[in-house]
């Protein structure tokens, strides 16, 4: 009795889905292949728009133990392209960053956050410059101007 039951509303149900067919029907309308007169190519202007926004933070931070390259903190403005909270997480990175010639640097700051220093200017327009060739493959790279 139930396996009629089930049987006799699966087949119910598959109707069911077969049937609901579209009842629309297809028009032409006029003039609807008519060419475009004048020049065969379109311009489109495009903006660039930037989708990540600046970011730019004042902190007090120093050079994580064991650092010494200080000679990059001399520089006003700092590009930050990793913050950990653990020291060998920062490392880890730098080690990588160095491997590929970056001559890269770890700060902590006063919260205990390791920062991950890329590179470090006098001129925030160079730092903005360094932070977009570097959005690809680090897409929160930030700058960093120590508090003084």
């Amino acid at each position: 009795m139930k396996k009629t039951f089930f049987l006799t509303a699966l087949v119910a149900l598959s109707l069911l889905a077969t049937s609901c067919k579209s009842k629309q029907e297809i028009s032409d309308v006029s003039g609807a292949r008519i060419q475009a007169k004048g020049s065969s190519r379109s311009t489109i202007k495009t903006q660039r728009i930037n989708p990540m926004p600046e970011v730019t933070r004042d902190e007090r931070f120093m050079p994580a133990e064991g650092e010494r390259n200080t000679e990059a903190l001399k520089n006003k403005y700092h590009v930050v392209v990793g913050s950990f909270k653990g020291q060998s997480n920062a490392k880890g990175l730098q080690r990588s960053l160095n491997a590929e010639g970056n001559n890269s640097l770890v700060v902590v700051n006063e919260s205990g956050m390791f920062r991950v220093i890329m590179a470090s200017f006098n001129s925030y327009t160079q730092a903005r410059d360094r932070v977009n060739q570097v959005s690809r493959r680090f897409p929160d790279a930030w700058i960093l101007i120590q508090k003084r």
